[in-house]
């Protein structure tokens, strides 16, 4: 017998739960600057968009973890956590010196996934859960005429999800 599936959430779009307006970063941002704005906005990743206010990437935490192990000699990174996990080295302040320097240094444009798996509002919100499967993603900019108006997350999918009625059974 075959796996019955239903939708993720009855006609619903992705404009109907993107977060808006977006937290977002310039390509010109240091790493720092991302680090604050994820901090301060209580958010894991960030919209990244050039002059004329094009996304033309996405910044994770796992892009600047990346960065992060690189400057440090520690072993593969996957997120900031694992910074945390990391064994200190016998000179933690310059380690902590050194990270840090590398992410003031570090230009988002040079770490940043491009180009961007984007979606616009008027998609199926089972799409956009498709796609962030698909491709192990957190997150996805909504943008129509190229212009970011939001961001959609796992969380948006999951209160989706939740407010979303209940399949009626089939007769």
């Amino acid at each position: 017998m075959g796996k019955v599936g239903f939708p993720l959430a009855y006609n619903v779009r992705v404009g109907d739960v993107v977060s808006s307006p977006a937290i977002l970063i310039g390509t010109d941002g240091t790493l720092f600057d991302a680090v604050m704005l994820m901090r301060t906005h209580n958010v894991s990743g960030l919209p990244v968009i050039d002059h004329d206010g094009n996304v033309v990437g996405v910044l994770s935490q796992k892009d600047i973890a990346r960065i992060v192990a690189g400057s440090s000699g520690f072993p593969e990174i996957k997120g900031l956590m694992d910074v945390l996990m990391a064994e200190v080295t016998s000179q933690p302040a310059a380690t902590l010196q050194l990270m840090r320097t590398a992410l003031e240094r570090t230009r988002v444009r040079e770490v940043m996934s491009s180009p961007p798996f984007v979606i616009r509002p008027d998609a199926p919100l089972e799409f956009a859960a498709a796609v962030m499967r698909d491709h192990a993603i957190n997150r996805l900019p909504v943008v129509e005429d190229r212009r970011l108006i939001g961001v959609v997350t796992r969380n948006d999918l999951v209160r989706a999800m939740i407010r979303s009625p209940a399949p009626k059974p089939r007769p």
